[in-house]
């Protein structure tokens, strides 16, 4: 078996290939890890497993635009290369709640699907607003991150969907900055947070709050089984 994921940059990434592991659990994956440099896709790394089955490329589009033409442009190739299913994934931030039914009604446009499945995700706003849904990963940030200190300042994440911040990124730094702590799109942060999630509340709790999460965690189980 081999899939490939398009996303549109390192945030995504890392969580999307946290979530493959979480998904699959003991089974032995292959990742091979890409990024566009300069219009061609090089290779960043790979990590090998042994007696591995299935063959994971992740790649990192470092651009939401660029996710679809990627995917489309590499969909010929992958066949060839015996991949069995290819899945897309981007951001609607910084568009607005307005522009939504529209970026959602082109998402596909043009992407092949035949002779093997292919299909793009929306996050809604941002693949942040799934760790905002995530609400037991703040106590892990910082112990001081309750949900009363939270909401005194401004952030109730319990009642308040992750899809209904505007900026979800930013809204990640603001709840942090309460603590002392920052979330930047950097890897340290970036780790940081996805190392805080919980898989349990990412299938239970994120998926029945989040449509768009819902949706992209149905697809990857359905390239990965």
């Amino acid at each position: 078996m081999k899939v490939a994921v398009f996303v549109e940059g390192l945030t995504e990434l890392e969580f999307v290939q946290t979530l493959i592991k979480v998904i699959c659990g003991r089974r032995a994956i292959t990742f091979e890890i890409l990024k566009q440099y300069k219009g061609s896709l090089v290779v960043v790394r790979v990590e090998p497993t042994s007696g591995a089955t299935t063959h994971v490329t992740i790649v990192n589009c470092c651009s939401d635009e660029q996710v679809k033409t990627r995917m489309r442009d590499a969909y010929s190739s992958l066949v060839i290369a015996g991949y069995t299913y290819i899945i897309g994934l981007r951001d609607a931030y910084p568009y607005s709640y307005t522009d939504i039914p529209k970026i959602q009604a082109s998402l596909s446009t043009g992407v092949p699907t035949q002779p093997i499945p292919a299909e793009m995700h929306l996050a809604i706003m941002e693949v942040e607003s799934w760790f905002l849904d995530e609400v037991t990963h703040f106590k892990r940030i910082d112990p001081i991150l309750t949900h009363n200190v939270m909401q005194s300042s401004g952030f109730d994440v319990v009642n308040t969907m992750g899809y209904d911040w505007v900026h979800p990124a930013q809204t990640l730094d603001d709840i942090y900055r309460v603590s002392g702590k920052r979330y930047r799109k950097k890897f340290s942060h970036i780790q940081r947070t996805v190392n805080a999630l919980s898989p349990e509340e990412l299938y239970v709790s994120v998926r029945a709050r989040s449509p768009s999460f819902d949706k992209f965690l149905t697809g990857l189980e359905a390239a990965l089984f």
